[in-house]
Parts: C-alpha cells; structure tokens; sequence
C-alpha cells in the first residue's frame, strides 16, 4: 500500500485505510477521563481488603464483580492508547497518552494485587459451599480456580503490591526494544529489479526477498540485517534485561524455572514444550528436503540463505487490500453465516489499520476488546503473503468476536495456546481454498503450494528453532551467565545451521535471526505457533472435508475463549495435545504437499 519510493505519513493514509478509534473514544481527553473514572473504582475495591473470607462469600462475589468491569473498561482504555502509539511510534501526543494508560494500568494493578492472596488463602471447603450456593458467584468458577492454582506461588498482599508497582520497570526491556525496532531502526536505500533505489522496510523487504535477480535479494537481505548487527550490543542488552527480570520473577514465585512459570498458567504441561522439540528435531529431513527441491528447482549450485524464498513458481500470485479480502471472505464461507457475518463487519467498518506508515509499529497483530470489537494492525503489500497475513490475524479477531459474544468478559479473551489455532486455521482453509480456485493451472497451483510449505517451514521449523533458543536463553541467564550479543550470536547460529541443514549456506550476520523477534519480549510464547498449526492443520482438513459435525465443534471452540483450561478446550474437539500424535499428523501434511509440489515441478 505504502509509495514504492518511501513510506507516506500517518496523515497521508487514506482514512478508510486506518482504525476507525471513534468506536472506542471521540478523542483522547474523552479516553483520559474515563481511565480517570476507572482509576476512581479501583480505590473502592480497596475497602474489601482483609475482607474477602467474609460475610458468606458476598464480599469475593463484589470484589469478582467490581475487578470484572474495572478490567473491561481498562482493557479499552489501554488498548485506544495502544492503538493510538502503534499508529505512529514518532507521534509525542500518541506516546504521552501511551505513557499515561501504562502507568494508570500500574496503579490499578497495585490497588487490586490483593485479590490473588486472599482467594489463594480461603479455606477449599467454604469456597466449594460458597459456589454451590451462590449462583452469581457459579460465573466465576474457573476464574477461582485459575488463581487458585498459584497456591504456593501467589506472594502476600505486600508482596504483591510491590511487584506491581514495578511493572513497567519490569516491563521497560519489551517497550525499549519496540521503541528501537519500530520507530528508531532504518534499513537504508536498495536496488529493486528496474534499478532504482527505494527505501527497504519491514512492510516491503517480502518483496525483495522474492525477486527473481540474486543481486537485488541478496542487497536486500544484507540490508537488513545491518543495522542489526550494528545495535547488537544494545539488542542483546535488551533481551538479556528481559529474560532476567522474568527469571526473577519466577524465582521470587517459587517455580522451578520460567518456562514452568509461563505455562503453568495455562495447566500446560512441560512435556508438551519438550515433545514438541523432540518431535520436530526427529522430523528435520522434511525442512531439509523442502531446501533441496528448491535448490535443484532453481538450478542453484550454492544456495543461501537470501535463495530460500525466491518462488518456484514463473509469475507470483498478487492481491491488493480489496482482492485479498474478497479472497479472504470466499475462503472463510466454509464456516457458515455466522463467521460470514461478522467477518465482513471486520473488514467494512474499519476494525483493520491496513497500510504501512512512518513510524507504524512493524508487523501485524490482533487485539481483543470484550465490551466493543476486535482492532487488526497489518502493513500491506501486494505479495499473497500480505492476504495470508489478514487471513491469519482475521482468525484472532472471529476467535475474540465469537467469545466476547458467548462468554463473560474475564473468559472473552482465549489463552494464547489456544488463540494461534484459530488464526492458523484459517490460513490452512485459505490454501485449501487457493488450490480449488486454481485446478488445472499448474503454476498458480505451484505458487500456493510455496506459500503452505513456506508456513510449515516459518510455523513449525522455525518457531520451535526459536523456541529452542528461547528456552537455553532462559536456563543460561538463570545459571547466572549474562546473554552477551557473542553468546546469543553463537547460539542462534548453531540453532541456524542445524534447522536449515547441509543444503543451505549461511550468509551475514547471526545477530538479526534473533536481534528482530518481537515475540522473544513474550515470554514463552513461540513455541505456541508450531503446535497451533499442528492442531490447525487437522481441524482445518475436518471442516474444509466437511466431516460430520466438524463446522459446529469448531465454532463452539470459538465460542469456548478462555472458560475452560487450553487442553480441556480441544479434547472437546479431539485433539490430544499430552501425545506427539498431532506433531506427526501435521507433518505428514507437509510431505504430502512436498509431493504434489515435485509432481507440479516435473510437469
């Protein structure tokens, strides 16, 4: 969307291109006078502290009710602040407001941080009264028995106030990172395929990784990655501050590790993590089989780093913003009127910020609002990966609009172990679809093929190569060694050779493959796209196969949210996740399309 020649600012966008922030707040002294209002609430859920265990369950029942509609309503306040910044990192108006929303959130955090240790200290046997009692307290069931959960892992009302009150101390590392990737980092002038010098950014460099000319992708790639390496120190500074802080997090909550903080949460168990490393290292040869059909397809005798995304196919398959949602929506009519419906709400009354600015937060994102609708964040280009990309977060968005619809506020929002099925299912559908439309044309065939192997590759290969550094980043860091950007650098770079295998060769530098990764700032969250897809994948074949009530099961999964525990939620859809069995089914998936694609290639 965004000139060829250099990025528009946010004023040049054209408005149907962007949110639509009105349905949250007029204006941004509107938005600040109900954060106001909602910091007020909070102090007078102060007055039942102590309180909690009294008065026959009444007093939980207000406290649950009253924290309910003060985190709604600061959900939409800090989101219209987010969105705001994330239009444009360079706005001073859009980073102040952020700023206040941060520490407003900080403060209203403190004053109900002693929720958690007074729920965790009432006695089981009079809370189970309590609840078979009380019907209004029965909404909060599962919610109680999430904190509950934290026995021996919540820190006293004192103690929790105080960690709260760090949090954007703690949270400083992920905002600095994204403040220097986002609005800071510039990757200079390249070459395109006519010659001319354009400006390369995250919204285009697609482009450029595509081209056909080897000396306009590998000017490209190289690009990139420098100013990367020239910041590698500060990025590793950053990532290091990061891991620490939840390092010590986790051991001030007295958990063996941060990886059995950040999943224990959830109930997911540790051996999922682990299964799916093992797994997926068991499988490597799929990925290194994909790189040598690509070698030999494009008759390279060495072949880099900066040769893996040139497509196979002769001419590219490309949409624009219209023709990718009217690709989108064709594709997505699997799943009845319903989805329909509200998918074109998302798509007409600008819930999406579609086009690449000066100063846009890079990347695309979904974010959930129970008490108004779901906002996306894209940075379009026409390649077809741009309309995958809307597929995927339009699947985050369906997932929060058809639980905010279903569920209470405090079970709207799906955990995200399960919100990245919903996202990459529909990228799944969107290949199927792709596939139909283009019967008996062998190269567009071949294009979409790419692009499917291409998420196997980018979604289970790479986010558990990811999840693997993440992972010995962490127990490095708790044994008390600081992540130095040469330690990150070798790490990655054997992680690299090892998931790419024999056929690619390396080029660069092995500071950006780690230095970029926005989702390392999240805690343990990488490894949940390559089982998502996993799981994607099969409930993707059910539906698109119409197996008997397979449309309904993954509707109600929609409509499930966060009301039930992650592997609870998809055993009512058949999926195991404590086995590999899924891993393995997905994986088979992708040597399937390895052999259409080599039997396109012959023809």
């Amino acid at each position: 969307m965004a000139s060829k020649n250099k990025q528009p600012t946010r004023a040049e966008v054209p408005a149907e291109l962007t949110w639509n922030l009105s349905d949250l707040y007029e204006s941004d002294e509107e938005m600040k006078a109900a954060l106001r209002q909602t910091a007020q609430q909070a102090k007078q859920v102060q007055q039942l502290k102590g309180k909690l265990a009294d008065n026959d369950g009444q007093n939980l029942l207000q406290a649950l009710q009253q924290a309910k509609a003060i985190n709604a309503d600061l959900e939409q306040e800090y989101v219209y602040a987010m969105l705001r910044h994330d239009s444009d990192t360079t706005d001073a108006a859009a980073t102040e407001l952020m700023g206040v929303a941060e520490q407003t959130a900080t403060t209203i955090d403190e004053q109900l941080s002693f929720l958690d240790p007074e729920i965790v200290a009432l006695d089981g046997q009079q809370l189970q009264q309590w609840l078979n009692n009380n019907s209004e307290l029965q909404e909060f069931r599962y919610a109680l028995h999430q904190t509950r959960l934290q026995k021996g892992h919540v820190l006293s009302a004192d103690q929790e106030k105080l960690l709260s009150s760090l949090g954007r101390s703690i949270d400083s590392p992920s905002d600095i990172f994204n403040t220097l990737n986002d609005a800071d980092l510039k990757f200079g002038q390249v070459h395109n395929d006519q010659g001319e010098l354009v400006e390369l950014t995250d919204g285009n460099r697609g482009e450029f990784a595509q081209s056909k000319q080897r000396k306009v992708r590998k000017e490209a790639f190289l690009a990139y990655q420098k100013p990367y390496h020239e910041l590698r120190n500060t990025f590793a500074a950053t990532l290091n501050d990061f891991i620490d802080g939840e390092n010590t997090l986790a051991k001030l909550r007295h958990y063996s590790s941060s990886r059995a903080a950040a999943l224990s949460s959830n109930e997911i168990d540790e051996r999922v993590y682990q299964n799916l490393i093992k797994t997926v290292n068991d499988h490597l040869d799929v990925a290194h089989r994909w790189y040598r059909i690509k070698q030999q397809a494009l008759g390279l005798d060495d072949f880099y780093q900066y040769d893996v995304n040139v497509p196979l196919a002769k001419e590219a398959i490309k949409a624009d913003y219209d023709q990718g949602k009217k690709l989108v929506l064709s594709a997505l009519s699997v799943l009845g009127p319903k989805y329909e419906q509200a998918l074109k709400h998302e798509l007409t009354q600008r819930w999406v910020d579609v086009a690449e600015n000066k100063g846009k937060r890079s990347g695309g994102y979904e974010v959930g609002i129970a008490n108004v609708h779901p906002y996306v964040l894209l940075n379009w280009s026409d390649q077809l990966e741009s309309t995958f990309t809307l597929a995927h977060e339009s699947g985050h968005a369906m997932h929060s609009w058809f639980s905010q619809h279903a569920q209470p506020s405090e079970y709207a929002e799906a955990p995200i172990f399960l919100a990245e099925i919903a996202s990459t299912f529909n990228e799944n559908i969107l290949t199927k679809f792709l596939l139909q439309k283009y019967e008996g044309q062998p190269d567009k065939q071949l294009y979409v093929l790419e692009q499917s192997i291409n998420g196997f590759i980018g979604t289970i290969f790479r986010q558990t190569q990811f999840a693997e550094f993440e992972d010995q980043a962490y127990v490095t860091q708790q044994k008390g060694q600081r992540l130095t950007a040469d330690y990150l650098d070798q790490l990655n770079q054997k992680l690299v050779q090892k998931y790419y295998g024999p056929t690619v060769k390396l080029a660069g530098t092995p500071t950006q493959s780690w230095a970029y990764v926005p989702h390392f700032y999240m805690h343990y969250y990488v490894y949940q796209y390559a089982t998502s897809w996993a799981i994607a994948t099969t409930l993707a074949e059910q539906v698109w196969e119409k197996q008997s009530g397979a449309r309904d099961r993954y509707l109600d999964f929609l409509r499930a949210g966060g009301s039930a525990s992650p592997l609870l939620t998809l055993k009512k859809v058949g999926i195991d996740v404590t086995k590999p069995d899924y891993l393995e089914d997905a994986l088979a998936v992708m040597q399937k399309e390895e052999d259409q694609l080599e039997q396109l290639l012959k023809q």
